[in-house]
């Protein structure tokens, strides 16, 4: 009788324990991230091995957060003894998965729109807008392009990508983009800072867009070797003919030689540059003996011609100097 009372009192506890909630001290407090297409008991509460199904995941690479309401059912239709905290108790999900970008379409892409007569050099342009296909991990990241259309009047074209073909998660993206030619131009390898002189190690040669090659992009290297820059130019990017100069021979306040050579005749003076110049500008200078304010052509470093056919009195005042 004893041994039988024994038993209903094991039989009993075993019961209660088996109908008791599985303890969990908390909720997931971290990002949790998943990778299958459910979300368990486990990916919730803290203290819980089940691997019993509950929700589905979001898409790859998405996010859900679970909410209170929603993890208190969740709780209480699983067994588990769990009650909040505050009203504000919520668990973040984030769904595993593999991201196709732009640098992962571009060259399939390509394939196909030479397919459909698109130029070698062409350059395709996407636009600002973002692509990015989100396809779970186990899917193939393989892309397909199909129904390729160019416009030929405006090279504008439209294009289906399809992504992880095969597989239940693939994923298909309509884009559209516009082709442009382009044409080899000088760019430079680096930021050259404002009067920085621009070197031949300095320039490399780049495909650039043909919409942006207006007249005063300059398309001989000779042309930038030695010049200096008016503005700070940006590496990667050809120059335009306003951005760079001839180096400044003669700086604003510095003491200058003044020439009037007329035949065989060549006169000279001190003076003074009221503002800077290259060879070939033509700048201002106060003759420091007359105090007169001239024009005179930058020749050489600090020194600057005077154009035949100025006032005579400028020679004659010279003449008597010397």
């Amino acid at each position: 009788m004893k041994t039988f009372v024994l038993f209903l009192t094991f039989l009993a506890a075993s019961i209660v324990a088996a109908a008791a909630p599985a303890p969990a001290q908390s909720l997931r407090t971290d990002m949790v991230t998943v990778e299958s297409d459910v979300v368990r008991l486990s990916d919730l509460f803290d203290g819980i091995t089940s691997d019993r199904a509950v929700l589905r995941s979001p898409a790859p690479g998405r996010r859900i957060s679970v909410e209170v309401t929603q993890l208190v059912d969740i709780a209480r239709a699983n067994g588990v003894a769990w009650r909040p905290q505050t009203r504000f108790d919520r668990v973040v999900l984030e769904r595993a998965g593999r991201t196709l970008d732009q640098n992962d379409i571009l060259p399939p892409l390509r394939d196909a729109l030479k397919a459909e007569g698109m130029r070698d050099g062409d350059e395709i342009d996407l636009g600002s807008r973002a692509i990015a296909i989100h396809l779970p991990l186990e899917a193939p990241a393989q892309i397909d392009v199909q129904q390729v259309r160019i416009d030929r009047n405006t090279n504008r074209f439209t294009a289906s990508i399809i992504a992880g073909a095969g597989h239940a998660g693939a994923q298909r993206v309509q884009i559209q983009g516009r082709l442009f030619a382009t044409a080899r131009l000088p760019i430079l390898r680096r930021a050259v800072n404002t009067g920085e002189t621009i070197r031949a190690n300095d320039i490399e040669f780049a495909q650039v867009r043909e919409d942006a090659n207006k007249r005063d992009l300059i398309a001989d290297p000779k042309r930038l070797v030695g010049q200096t820059a008016r503005v700070r130019l940006r590496d990667g990017e050809p120059v335009r003919e306003g951005d760079v100069r001839a180096p400044t021979l003669v700086n604003r306040n510095a003491t200058v030689t003044i020439v009037l050579q007329t035949g065989s005749l060549q006169l000279s003076a001190q003076g003074r540059a009221t503002e800077d110049g290259a060879r070939g500008d033509t700048i201002r200078i106060v003759n420091t003996q007359s105090n007169r304010t001239i024009e005179a052509t930058v020749i050489a470093p600090d020194t600057v011609l005077v154009q035949l056919g100025r006032p005579l009195a400028y020679l004659d005042q010279h003449k008597s100097a010397q």
